[in-house]
């Protein structure tokens, strides 16, 4: 039997996205962190002038990176049903490898992110 899985709900822009929520370490304010740990720009677009930013992991080289949202809008329990792996279509023409594919929340699709993996890519395009 398939468990059900704790995803973080945030937005960037006016999109919103989920992440799993083992990704995350803290939620804070941009303001509370350094200029060279904040990540903005990434493949999931551009905050409005977020202030809240999502704490994660970079378990490559044991540091934090703080990727900046506009809001985060809490944590949902959703069955392992309704995750799905990305269409192979859409896996082929994204530019990014952190989509980890759609969850359906009340039948819509919503974005489930690799917080790791986003950070890591904007990292090394940034370089």
């Amino acid at each position: 039997m398939a468990h059900d899985s704790e995803l973080l709900m945030f937005q960037v822009g006016a999109r919103v996205f989920a992440s799993a929520v083992e990704d995350v370490i803290r939620i804070g304010h941009v303001r509370d962190v350094s200029p060279e740990e904040l990540v903005e720009g990434t493949s999931l677009g551009n905050s409005f002038g977020g202030e809240r930013g999502i704490v994660v992991a970079d378990h490559a080289n044991g540091t934090e990176a703080t990727l900046v949202v506009d809001q985060v809008l809490g944590v949902r329990r959703v069955p392992a049903a309704e995750i799905r792996p990305l269409p192979a279509f859409a896996a082929a023409v994204l530019r990014t490898a952190a989509v980890a594919g759609l969850v359906l929340f009340d039948e819509v699709p919503t974005l489930l992110v690799d917080l790791p993996t986003l950070i890591r890519e904007r990292r090394t395009a940034a370089a």
